[in-house]
């Protein structure tokens, strides 16, 4: 049995490296259209979402502003002679 030509068979090597490499690309396909179900849920995150940012903002109104800093340890502190270090 004789082999081919190198030519041809460098020929044959290189076609198919070039078409081992298009057929493993990943294919774009359509996206299926959304269903009543997606749709509801989608619809149910929207409602949920909304109603947390509400009780969110409602919970900030009720919260008091205050403007002189907190200090949650400075009952446990020794006072220091000079603050600020």
């Amino acid at each position: 049995m004789e082999c081919p030509p190198r030519p041809a068979r460098t020929r044959k090597f290189a076609v198919s490296v070039v078409l081992s490499a298009l057929l493993t690309q990943p294919s774009y396909a359509q996206p299926f259209p959304e269903s009543e179900r997606q749709k509801a849920e989608e619809a149910r995150k929207k409602t949920d979402e909304k109603a947390t940012d509400e009780a969110y903002k409602s919970l900030m109104k009720h919260m008091p502003d205050t403007d002189k800093k907190v200090d949650p340890w400075g009952g446990l502190r020794a006072p220091s002679a000079s603050p600020g270090k």
